[in-house]
């Protein structure tokens, strides 16, 4: 589940939330890291499309980065594939260096073996550079505080993104980059996601409830495209799509049709 929230309702929330949460065990002290990713797309930009359209099973392919180079968080790197299944996200990815992980997203062969996992996700890759198409399309950058739940029975995580940044030239990740200019949210704004295996536990729902917050769908890559990709641009006409973030869920404007993504489709591939 997710929530835009603003910075007075995340201080509101976290008094009530940190009795029953941690430090999550991969963060640096005050439960934080940095995240750069490199998403992965076509000149037909089948992965917002899919997204909007709702279709029930869609792929998106990543390179991500946590950690820096200065602090006590070493950089790791995962080449990724996040598949959205009927509702349900199912996340398969392969931890390499990052010079591999863009090798490997670029279509090429890993070079050193790799266990059966993660084969059977570098040629799922492999499929998705090969027969869709998919090259590097936008850069983001945001800063992470991410919380797990005290009981060790429990897998309930709670993260809070700021600084949600992205950039669609210099498309190189490196560890916390932070020559980023366009920013997605206003300032003091973030994105909770709760996130767990089966119900969310009442006490958490009770809480967002009371402190006014939310729930709606927000994705990072297709607000960046929205936001500063001229292809999309093009394809809805010069338009930007408006957020009202904390107000209402995320919408596509009443007027666009299937019509206009497949008459624009060609203008985007041949540019």
């Amino acid at each position: 589940m997710k929530f835009v929230i603003t910075g007075e309702q995340r201080a509101a929330l976290m008094p009530d939330l940190m009795p029953r949460m941690r430090a999550d065990e991969n963060a640096l002290e005050g439960a934080y890291y940095p995240i750069v990713s490199l998403y992965y797309d076509n000149a037909t930009r089948d992965c917002y499309w899919e997204k909007m359209e709702g279709v029930p099973s869609r792929r998106k392919m990543r390179v991500r980065v946590y950690g820096n180079l200065e602090g006590n968080m070493p950089p790791t790197s995962f080449l990724e594939v996040k598949h959205k299944c009927d509702g349900r996200g199912v996340k398969r990815r392969v931890r390499v260096s990052l010079e591999e992980c863009l090798r490997l997203a670029n279509g090429e062969p890993p070079t050193k073996p790799l266990s059966v996992p993660d084969q059977r996700t570098v040629e799922e890759v492999h499929a998705m550079v090969r027969e869709r198409g998919f090259v590097p399309t936008c850069c983001m950058r945001y800063d992470r505080l991410a919380y797990a739940d005290r009981d060790p029975k429990s897998d309930l995580r709670v993260t809070f993104d700021t600084g949600i940044a992205y950039r669609m030239d210099n498309l190189i990740p490196i560890p916390d980059d932070r020559r980023f200019t366009n920013y997605l949210l206003p300032e003091g704004y973030s994105v909770m996601e709760v996130k767990v295996t089966g119900a969310v536990p009442f006490w958490m729902t009770t809480m967002v409830g009371e402190h006014g917050c939310i729930l709606q769908g927000h994705s990072k890559y297709s607000n960046a495209l929205e936001d500063g990709d001229p292809v999309l641009h093009r394809m809805l006409g010069g338009k930007k799509i408006k957020h009202h973030y904390g107000l209402t869920p995320h919408s596509l404007p009443a007027t666009m049709t299937d019509s206009t993504r497949s008459t624009a489709a060609p203008l985007a591939a041949a540019s």
